[in-house]
């Protein structure tokens, strides 16, 4: 066989496949189970090492001597050499037994590895997956399963911004950041998180009262314009953005020429977080309009 990467190519224990298990809920798991006496075994081996080091990452291959691992065959519920499982988000997808030629493997895997098409695909299934893990009050393992995947793949970054938005819904600003600050060119998916953060740099030096602390205040009659203020940039830079930008739009109404016109600045800052497109945008533009004019 070709040289092994440690990095695609990987021998299954008993110590190690719970966890190969848990790597499979971010990129496809060959699952080889070969024998050292088969030839066909052989031959299948050399032609998956090729595939997975041509994959860089985006497939691993894990081996499993089939002499030596019974138990491990047993739960896969193998026999005889050799025989692929292909594993893929902690589930079995597809089988193929016996002698294999190159083409017949690529024709197999072509489904994980149909190109930028099905990987968007892939990605869009994933973070789908970890927002219902999220959801669930399953966040700490969605936010591991993301860490994981960026450390292998550190220009993904819808996934960056999936975690990122994670960590500012869990109040952990300064962690948010460190991630944010680990990719330093201006990358679409990025930016509104910047311009987040930006919302925060607005309030300081200033003795900014927490959220649930504003949020109290801003509740009771005649709120004041400072809490109003604060209370609807650092709602939006942690996400939610409809309450901060409720907050500013009564600013506007009661005390529209407050900091000179702080409301308005800080109501089109919010909207630039926003994602093109978002609907949001038009509705409280509008709505800004009315009461300017």
């Amino acid at each position: 066989m070709e040289q092994a990467s440690p990095q695609y190519i990987v021998e299954v224990t008993e110590q190690n496949v719970q966890h190969l298990l848990e790597q499979s809920m971010q990129v496809p798991i060959v699952f080889a189970f070969l024998s050292a006496m088969d030839e066909a075994s052989q031959q299948l081996g050399g032609i998956l090492e090729r595939i997975a080091n041509e994959q860089q990452g985006k497939l691993m291959l894990a081996t499993v001597n089939l002499g030596q691992q019974q138990m491990i065959a047993q739960q896969f519920g193998v026999q005889n050499a050799p025989d692929l499982k292909l594993v893929y988000q902690g589930r079995l997808v597809n089988e193929l037994n016996g002698s294999q030629t190159e083409a017949s493997v690529r024709e197999w895997l072509a489904p994980v590895l149909g190109g930028e098409e099905n990987d968007a695909a892939k990605e869009d299934e994933f973070i789908e997956r970890v927002r219902q893990a999220i959801e669930a009050g399953q966040g700490e393992q969605a936010e591991q399963a993301l860490r994981q995947a960026l450390q292998q793949e550190p220009e993904r970054h819808r996934l960056r911004a999936t975690l990122v938005e994670y960590l500012l819904g869990e109040s952990r600003t300064d962690e948010a950041q460190s991630v944010l600050a680990e990719v330093t060119e201006d990358v679409e998916e990025l930016r509104p998180f910047r311009a987040r953060f930006a919302l925060l740099e607005e309030l300081e030096g200033e003795d900014i009262s927490p959220l649930s602390t504003l949020s109290e205040r801003i509740a009771g009659n005649n709120p004041e314009p400072g809490d109003l203020y604060a209370f609807g940039l650092q709602a939006a830079a942690s996400g939610r953005f409809r309450e901060g930008l409720d907050a500013l739009l009564q600013l506007l109404r009661d005390h529209r020429d407050w900091h000179d016109g702080a409301a308005q600045k800080g109501l089109l800052k919010v909207l630039e977080c926003l994602p093109q497109g978002d609907p949001m945008a038009s509705e409280y533009r509008r709505r800004m309009f009315n009461y300017l004019y």
